[in-house]
């Protein structure tokens, strides 16, 4: 596989009940069986559960985050304990809440199933617009999040999609849904 850009993403809100799709292209070239997947991940970044998942076909893919709860065993509260891009040290919540982050994998799916399975290579990749990049992450109930830098976040209850600038001082905001988003899957 050759390096492979997935452009033009875009966030848009489908229902009221708040589910957020991520459509995209991908420029280049890359295996016909290519997906790109949200995984539900520990503190420590380590996958837990793979929560959606599409083909690249055509060159293109649309992502629908989930609007179920993420499994236990990827919760965590939010406290001192999180580690989520830009937050350096964390100051405080508002309220008591568990999160869960997505990270985004890409791997070939050989069986053509839909999934991963045991042997299909995963890579992570990072969903960026401009100077940003994207930071998906489900909270229990609305908190919002401070920390050094200028680190502040109105997090609401389930899903959330924000880009996160860190320069000197650190800027997170809902993803504009009109933002242009870019994946570098390496290739």
């Amino acid at each position: 596989m050759k390096r492979c850009l997935l452009s033009l993403i875009t966030l848009t809100s489908l229902t009221s009940a708040g589910a957020l799709t991520l459509t995209g292209t991908l420029e280049g070239n890359a295996a016909p069986d290519l997906r790109l997947s949200g995984w539900a991940v520990k503190g420590s970044g380590q996958p837990v559960a793979e929560l959606v998942s599409a083909a690249v076909k055509g060159g293109s893919f649309s992502l629908t985050l989930p609007t179920a709860l993420p499994p236990a065993a990827a919760q965590s509260p939010v406290d001192n304990r999180i580690s989520w891009p830009g937050l350096m040290d964390f100051g405080s919540a508002s309220a008591s809440a568990q999160a869960t982050e997505m990270k985004f994998f890409v791997y070939r799916d050989a069986n053509g199933n839909g999934q991963r399975d045991e042997g299909e290579t995963m890579r992570e990749v990072r969903l960026n617009t401009g100077r940003s990049f994207v930071f998906v992450v489900w909270v229990s109930n609305d908190v919002t999040v401070t920390g050094s830098n200028g680190y502040a976040v109105n997090l609401y209850k389930g899903w959330n999609a924000l880009t996160v600038d860190v320069r000197s001082s650190v800027s997170v905001k809902p993803l504009d849904p009109k933002a242009s988003i870019t994946v570098n899957t390496g290739q």
